[in-house]
């Protein structure tokens, strides 16, 4: 099951991937002076807890789709998936585990820390998102609490890992830490336009698929914090039912979204993460060569 949620095929490969967070992570390194062999691991157990977390969110949220494929739950039953999920936790420490062959042990146990908040942090974050499906109204502090931990998390995670594993001392290592969380704010804000606006051959999942499950994204909490108007109050009545929305409300949401401008806020709040985490490593005196930031602004230009 593990192998069929990675895409393997029968001689033994796999589906290309973007790997965001193990390239994140080795391209921290690599920044402070590692090697690819001192951080591979870490890269290896980033990503694969990435994806155990995507194998649960897939249950969580009932979604059938990933990427073109059948989620593991939805291919396999729901009780072999939350076991594959949690295997692939496992296997996610494990695999940070081989890093004492290249990296002195007592920064392994420091790395697997890193590893451990980052999980926790990131349970902590779904569970605030789950949460919002029962409320009739989100705040924008509300919404950016929930990013910092589902999202922000594990990108954090990705760059304080490569640092430490580079040989940095902790507290530059959350530095970078502090980086990769202002970008995880960036890439979702940047994903919740494409689970708005987004073609299925861009998302690999059904057209408007957040709004449809009342997803509360950036556009909808900015939508809704807008002054009173038709359109922010049709967006009000869809997501005040506490209901899944057809196809015919989803069209309504998404159109009001477009006149009230939330797409074009989103790219302003998108970017001004990003400016921000030009701000954060002037002030640390880290990613002096741009590696990460330019990495950054690339990744998280994503287009629907």
């Amino acid at each position: 099951m593990i192998r069929y949620h990675f895409g393997y095929d029968q001689n033994g490969k796999t589906k290309s991937g973007k790997r965001l967070r193990p390239q994140l992570l080795l391209r921290t390194a690599l920044e402070e002076g590692g090697t690819l062999q001192c951080a591979l691991d870490a890269a290896i157990a980033i990503e694969i807890l990435h994806n155990y977390s995507l194998v649960h969110d897939d249950i969580e949220d009932g979604d059938e789709l990933r990427h073109g494929q059948t989620t593991i739950w939805a291919q396999f039953g729901i009780p072999q998936g939350i076991n594959a999920g949690d295997a692939m936790c496992a296997l996610s420490y494990l695999a940070l585990m081989h890093e004492e062959a290249v990296v002195p042990s007592d920064r392994v146990v420091e790395m697997l820390h890193v590893l451990h908040d980052a999980n926790l942090r990131m349970c902590e974050g779904q569970g605030i998102d789950i949460k919002f499906e029962s409320l009739p109204s989100v705040t924008m502090e509300q919404y950016l609490e929930m990013v910092s931990g589902k999202t922000g998390a594990l990108f954090s995670a990705s760059c304080e890992l490569g640092a430490l594993a580079a040989g940095c001392t902790p507290d530059r290592a959350k530095q970078y830490g502090r980086l990769g969380r202002v970008y995880g704010r960036a890439f979702q804000i940047r994903d919740d336009v494409l689970g708005t606006w987004g073609s299925t051959d861009v998302t690999g999942k059904p057209n408007g698929a957040d709004i449809a499950r009342r997803k509360w994204s950036f556009p909808v909490v900015w939508a809704l914090g807008t002054p009173p108007s038709e359109d922010r109050d049709v967006i009000a009545r869809a997501y005040g039912r506490l209901a899944r929305l057809g196809a015919d409300r989803v069209g309504e949401v998404i159109a009001a979204l477009d006149r009230l401008g939330a797409r074009s806020a989103a790219d302003d709040a998108h970017d001004l993460a990003l400016a921000e985490a030009d701000t954060i490593a002037g002030q640390a005196r880290i990613d002096t060569g741009r590696t990460i930031r330019d990495f950054l602004a690339q990744g998280a230009r994503r287009v629907a």
